[in-house]
């Protein structure tokens, strides 16, 4: 008697594991033996990290961290849009939201906004593979296809450690 067929069990991390790069490893071991990995495989085992995105009248904090387009263009050839857009720990926001103006409405060229994405953990707690992973899996994928550009910066950042975008 044939038993039932047995299905793999995925894990879903976030992004500030540990030992991310290792986990993804193991989990896309097979389809790494055929060579680059689609990052879309990495969606079904990462969560994004992004709870919620602000836009806000610009302000300094040293819990902001470069996310999006911002940490793109500091990264890649992609240029940034007028309003930067930072992450910032959904523990730290709440000793900030107080101090801070939100929008509702700008000019599309209007710098003295910004946006703050919520993450469910401290982006400065990340490495750089986590970190590009995060930025990635930022973006929804309604974004990525408004912005092909956006794909292709993403490619190149995560090139080096074998994956590619194609249909990212």
């Amino acid at each position: 008697m044939i038993g039932p067929r047995l299905v793999k069990a995925n894990r879903v991390v976030t992004a500030d594991h540990p030992d991310l790069e290792n986990v993804l490893r193991s989990e896309l071991e097979d389809e790494f033996s055929h060579g680059p990995v689609d990052l879309k495989e990495v969606r079904n085992l990462v969560s994004s990290p992004r709870l919620q995105s602000l836009y806000l009248r610009s302000f300094t904090h040293p819990d902001l961290v470069e996310a999006g387009g911002t940490y793109l263009d500091k990264h890649t050839m992609l240029a940034d849009a007028p309003q930067k857009t930072f992450a910032v720990s959904s523990d730290r926001w709440r000793s900030i939201v107080r101090h801070v103006v939100e929008v509702r409405e700008f000019s599309p060229r209007d710098q003295s906004v910004m946006q703050v994405q919520l993450w469910p953990f401290d982006p400065r707690s990340l490495d750089d593979f986590a970190m590009v992973i995060a930025v990635a899996l930022s973006y929804m994928p309604n974004e990525l296809m408004e912005e092909s550009r956006i794909s292709l910066a993403l490619g190149e950042m995560v090139g080096k450690w074998g994956y590619f975008t194609d249909t990212f």
